[in-house]
């Protein structure tokens, strides 16, 4: 049918705000009567080697001068998988070498603006129309929330402040809830602890010290030390009536990248510096704390310290958590490919921004399963209300989904603001409808 096929796609983009009030592009693509629409995502700390943005403004240029006839001229059929793969790959080929001739941002809207185009044709939600096509990766697992609730790192720096003093010096602390029957349970769980920590941070600190970090989750001026921070976040565990390890566990990333002095390879923590065998020893440390209590570790080193990860990653897994390389791996086949064969990192933390493309992520993504490395989709620092990343958690059970705060409706009064709490939202709104 003519009317399904890019030929007469009519495609269009703007640019709209991220959370942090930061230009970003949202596209449309429209065919027919079916429609899809997408925004991107963009992170403040940034693995070097992810694909190339460029400004929002020139991505929204791209996208209506450059992709959009690009695009109606492949002719694909978008009734068919195979034709949205068609227009996929074109797109792909035309963006260049880490997406840089074409901008990822300029990319991956359309990318995922198609799919979800192709889903309402199939008459389907995105999640199921992923699932059905892309059964190499189809799972009805349940997908674990990583959910942040503690902030320091520069997400949560403030100008003139210092990490190992002013804030504590780890990007994030998540919880995992466990014990919860249903993701509607789950995110509860969260809600309950972000509330609980929320309460005992104020009355230690006082309520001027305590605020949100740039992904929700709770920071505090004076709360500078790594061990201090993970201990009140333990004891607001125990505190809501959970048991660290059995109903919830604690997920840790240091960002090491943006610690690690390029000069002189050694770790800015807790206001000194330590060497990379001194770090990592470090890192144990704050495991063995409170043990059995964890479930990842997100880049322990900084991101080309491969023969250090192979080293500390044997050891961290050895306690039973899992290494999770985000800017290790930057959702790119080639970064994946040498962390295999090092052994390293047996987790991939997936950012479909990091990649450009959402088939081009799907494809990184069976590579991963091929070779038993987890999956854990995952956010920005800088976020829209697009919910993609939950159909895609949700269509291949993830290992896990890393999306913020829970953002308590009672602490986040306006619906415009919950672009963490959207994901969990659009999870149990998948699970009570599938």
């Amino acid at each position: 049918m003519k009317s399904l096929r890019t030929s007469a796609l009519e495609v269009d983009a703007r640019v709209i705000k991220d959370s942090r009030g930061d230009d970003t592009v949202e596209a449309t693509v429209r065919l027919g009567s079916h429609s899809g629409t997408a925004s991107v995502p963009a992170g403040k700390t940034k693995g070097g080697d992810e694909a190339v943005a460029v400004p929002a403004a020139v991505a929204v240029t791209t996208v209506k001068e450059t992709i959009a006839s690009l695009l109606r001229s492949t002719d694909a059929d978008l009734a068919s998988h195979a034709g949205l793969l068609v227009a996929e790959r074109a797109l792909l080929e035309r963006g260049g070498e880490n997406r840089r001739d074409l901008g990822a941002n300029a990319m991956l809207p359309v990318s995922i603006a198609l799919w979800r185009c192709a889903a309402s044709i199939a008459g389907t939600p995105l999640w199921r129309y992923i699932r059905t096509n892309e059964p190499e990766l189809a799972s009805t697992a349940r997908v674990r929330l990583f959910s942040n609730v503690l902030n320091g790192g520069y997400h949560a720096l403030k100008a003139g402040e210092t990490l190992g003093k002013d804030r504590f010096d780890f990007q994030e602390m998540q919880i995992v809830p466990l014990s919860g029957a249903t993701y509607r349970d789950s995110l509860a769980m969260a809600e309950r602890v972000d509330r609980t920590l929320s309460a005992s941070l104020t009355a230690k600190f006082g309520a001027d010290r305590v605020g949100r970090a740039d992904e929700a989750g709770l920071t505090v001026r004076g709360l500078g030390d790594n061990a201090e921070a993970l201990d009140l976040l333990v004891q607001a565990i125990r505190d809501c009536g959970f048991e660290p390890g059995r109903d919830m566990k604690i997920t840790l990333d240091p960002a090491s990248s943006h610690l690690q002095d390029k000069a002189t390879k050694r770790y800015r923590v807790g206001g000194g510096t330590l060497s990379t065998k001194e770090y990592g020893d470090y890192l144990l440390s704050l495991l063995d704390r409170h043990p059995g209590a964890f479930a990842s570790v997100e880049d322990p080193l900084e991101e080309n310290d491969w023969s250090g990860l192979a080293t500390l990653s044997r050891e961290i897994k050895k306690r039973g958590v899992l290494v999770v390389g985000d800017d290790f791996y930057v959702t790119q086949r080639r970064r994946l490919e040498r962390g295999i064969a090092d052994g390293s990192a047996n987790g991939l933390l997936v950012k479909p921004n990091q990649n450009g493309s959402l088939y081009d992520t799907i494809e990184v993504m069976k590579l991963a399963r091929r070779n038993g490395i987890e999956l854990v989709i995952s956010h920005r620092s800088g976020e829209t209300l697009d919910d993609t990343i939950a159909d895609l958690a949700i269509a291949i059970g993830a290992h896990g989904i890393k999306t913020g705060a829970p953002q308590p409706p009672d602490v986040f009064r306006d619906p415009a603001t919950w672009v963490r709490r959207k994901k969990y939202l659009r999870m149990i709104e998948i699970e009570e409808s599938a």
